[in-house]
Formats: C-alpha cells, structure tokens, sequence
C-alpha cells in the first residue's frame, strides 16, 4: 500500500540515493535461502529511507551497521541486505504483492507499523511463540503491530516496532522570535496559536513556512488536531466503519488547517510549494514557525543551530486530550511465511532491536529508541537537543500520545486525504465538502473490503 506521512514524500526525493546496500549486500528480491556451506542466510528487504536515508551512505547506516555488529558475535550466520524502493512507493507496493503472491519473499522486510503490516498479515509469521514477555515488556509501540490494535483478547502480534516514532510539533525560530518579543511559547490551544502567529506577523515576520503541494503538512497538522480530538479510540471507529468521518472530527481540523492560509499567516505560495521547499526555506530561517517531525531534525539544526525549538501543536476545543502528541511508532520488522528458518530471523531481529542497535540509528531516523530503558545520556542531549526536548514531554510531562490518523486508516484513503488537504488549504474546497467526500471515499473501501474485492 502507498503509505506514509514523510515516508510517502520522501519517496520521490529519495529516488536518486538508492544506491545499492552492503552488508553482502543483493539488488535481487529472491526469498530465503542457504549458504554453499550449509549456513542459514538471512534475507532483508531494507526501506530506502533505512539505507541512504537524510543523505546518509549505506556504508554508515545503522542497519549495516547493525548485521555487521550482529555477524560478529554470530558467525554461524549469513545476512543479505537487498535495498528497495521506499515502502511508501508504488513500486514497493507492486513489488510486495507480487512477491508474496509467488512466494518470492524475503526472510525479513521492514514494513510500516499500522495498515501495512495488519493488511498483509495473511503473508506474516505470528511471532507470538516466538517473543517472551520478558522482551516485549522491554520495547514500547506493540498496539499498531497487533491484529485488532489489540481489542483482540490474545491478538497475534506480527512484525516487532524499532524506534519510538515521530511525533509532530510546532518547529520554531528563537531568534525570530525573540524580535517579536515571545520567549518560552507554549501557546494551550489553536486560537493561542493564531494570535501568536498574528504578533509574529505584526512586526514583520512570516509566522509560517509550508510547502502544501503535496498535501503532507496538512497530514501532519491534522493527524494531532485528530488525535487530540477523539485519541487513538475515535480513529479506530472511523477505521471500522463505525463512526463518520463526515463529521467535526474531520471537519474542524480541516477548517483550522485553512485558517492559517486564509489569514495570511503563512508564505503567500503556500499552496504550490513542495513539502521539501518549505522545509528548506524555513530552515534558511526566512519563517518563524513551521509544523512536522522528527524527521527534519538534523536539517533544521543545521540551518539554524541553537536557534530552533519545539513546542506541541496545540489543541482545538472540545478536545478529549489537551495535552496531546500525535505520531506513533513507524518502523518494523516482519518476518514472512515463505521463511525457512524463522527462530534465527527472530534472534537477528532481536539484535537489531536492541538498546545498542536502536542508539545507532538516532542521528539517521530521527527518532528515539522505544527501549523503554533508553534514558537521554549527557552527550545525546548535547547531540540531540529537540529529541531531548521531545522526550520531556513524552517521559516527563506525560502527554498523551495518539498514533496517526494515516498511521490507522487504509492507505487508499490516506492518499485520497493528502489531495483533500492541499485543496482545503488553499480554500478550493471547503472543510465540509472534502470530510464528506471522505466518509464517500471509505465507505467505498468497507464495501469492497467486505466483499474482498
């Protein structure tokens, strides 16, 4: 399926880094197999964005890493890497079908947590026999790798999470800031965003820099106005078909989500900007504030230094959490059925898993190790000040953390939202219009999913 949030943007603009991995690395997508010499070899489809990703060679990525780490205390062992197209991508998707129908599966993919593990569960391994408590106690994000997110009493669990996620903030400039004379901003609700914006605007700032071509800065945005609103619970009816998406649930974060446009708060080109233009442009600082995750830390830290900070996307009324984050969980690994050795997939996974393995990857990915004994040491909050600052609100203050609207819904729908989202936006199509114009698009998806069509 073509999913998500960054990694569904990225996919374009990673195009030209995927490059082939190491690690005895493979161009082919062949299944599992074994060594001349009677070794088990371990196949992995890797994610471009997990090799190559934000620039980074895969020579040094942490996934390389990792097997090589892996290898050495392990020589019983061979592992083959095989780089493919981003997992947001069509190709991905065209390739994930076609191989499972054929049986051409790898030992081990990295899939999204969420839809895309729970729609291809028929092609996975159940890893419940396979993960003592003990080491699915010590990682967090177990919910959205779960058949029924579990509701299931004793639901099979199918790919294990690695990384805490991303969660969405408002982005800010100190500096641009401090001009307008707001320090410390922690504004509680969406309207204490505006009149923010407002002053910014007042003496002479751009409050926002957005680049909503794409439609993926309005995900962001609404994913936490969405889970602010009705948390984890709501989304999960819209997903089952039992509530609406027709509804202020849909309708009030579309209709903030135009306000910042149609108040003249953001760049004027707001609208036909890239993504990745906005990113760009708000980094050179020439805005005071923009909205995403983690995924932009390393680039907006090179732009701007000490000078950028975070703060919660704040809340509409009538919210259930008022002290909310929204994101999740993103990443993980799956182990498929045409595996020929799954308890050695699983020990493999188990490493990459670890504390060790997870650290390596914080300057890649962007985000936290979900090893709940991860605790920010004095160098990775000197290297790492927005996800020091992240991790606060998560482990200090206790925000309640909601998992994406596109993280849960199909991803045929998710697309069909991205597109409404730069429409609204740009006030081509009203909030209304486009929360029934969705409730249309899923009711459709129900019908052909209850039909298996």
């Amino acid at each position: 399926m073509s999913r998500r949030r960054f990694r569904a943007a990225a996919a374009g603009a990673l195009a030209t880094v995927l490059i082939a991995g190491v690690a005895a690395c493979s161009s082919s997508s062949s299944g599992s197999s074994s060594s001349s010499g009677g070794k088990p070899t371990i196949t992995i489809w890797n994610d471009a964005l997990a090799v190559g990703s934000c620039g980074v060679p895969a020579s040094q990525s942490f996934l390389t890493k990792g097997v090589d780490l892996f290898l050495k205390t392990n020589p019983g062992f061979n592992v083959k890497i095989s780089q493919v197209a981003c997992d947001a991508s069509p190709a991905f998707n065209t390739l994930l079908k076609s191989s499972e129908v054929a049986g051409t599966t790898p030992d081990i993919a990295q899939l999204y947590v969420g839809g895309q593990v729970i729609q291809n569960k028929q092609y996975l391994v159940p890893l419940n026999s396979y993960l003592p408590k003990s080491y699915v106690s010590s990682l967090s994000g177990w919910k959205f790798v779960t058949d029924g997110y579990q509701a299931k009493p004793n639901g099979k669990i199918y790919a294990v999470p690695y990384g805490a996620g991303y969660w969405y903030f408002v982005y800010y400039n100190k500096k641009l800031f401090a001009k307008a004379g707001i320090t410390n901003p922690q504004p509680a609700t969406w309207a204490d965003l505006i009149t923010l914006a407002k002053k910014l605007k007042a003496k002479g700032i751009t409050p926002f820099d957005i680049g909503e071509k794409e439609g993926y800065v309005g995900a962001w945005t609404q994913d936490a106005l969405i889970s602010a609103l009705v948390g984890d619970a709501g989304v999960l009816k819209m997903y089952s078909g039992a509530q609406s998406l027709d509804s202020p649930t849909l309708i009030q974060p579309y209709t903030a989500w135009h306000e910042l446009f149609g108040d003249g708060l953001t760049n004027s080109d707001a609208p036909s900007l890239t993504y990745s233009s906005g990113v760009a442009e708000f980094s050179a600082g020439k805005a005071a504030m923009t909205m995403t995750g983690g995924f932009f830390n390393s680039q907006f830290m090179k732009g701007l230094g000490s000078n950028v900070g975070i703060f919660p996307i704040p809340v509409l009324p009538g919210s259930k959490f008022t002290k909310s984050l929204s994101g999740g969980p993103n990443n993980s690994y799956v182990v498929f059925k045409n595996s020929k050795h799954v308890a050695d997939d699983i020990k493999l996974i188990k490493f990459l898993t670890s504390l060790q393995v997870q650290e390596l990857s914080v300057p890649e990915l962007g985000q936290l190790p979900n090893n709940v004994s991860f605790t920010p040491s004095a160098s990775f909050k000197a290297q790492q000040p927005l996800l020091t600052a992240q991790y606060k609100y998560i482990q200090v203050d206790h925000y309640a953390l909601g998992e994406a609207f596109d993280n849960i819904m199909p991803g045929t729908i998710c697309s069909y939202w991205y597109q409404t989202n730069s429409a609204v936006f740009g006030g081509t199509l009203s909030p209304s219009s486009a929360a029934s114009s969705m409730q249309g698009q899923m009711k459709n998806y129900l019908a052909t999913a209850q039909t298996g069509g």
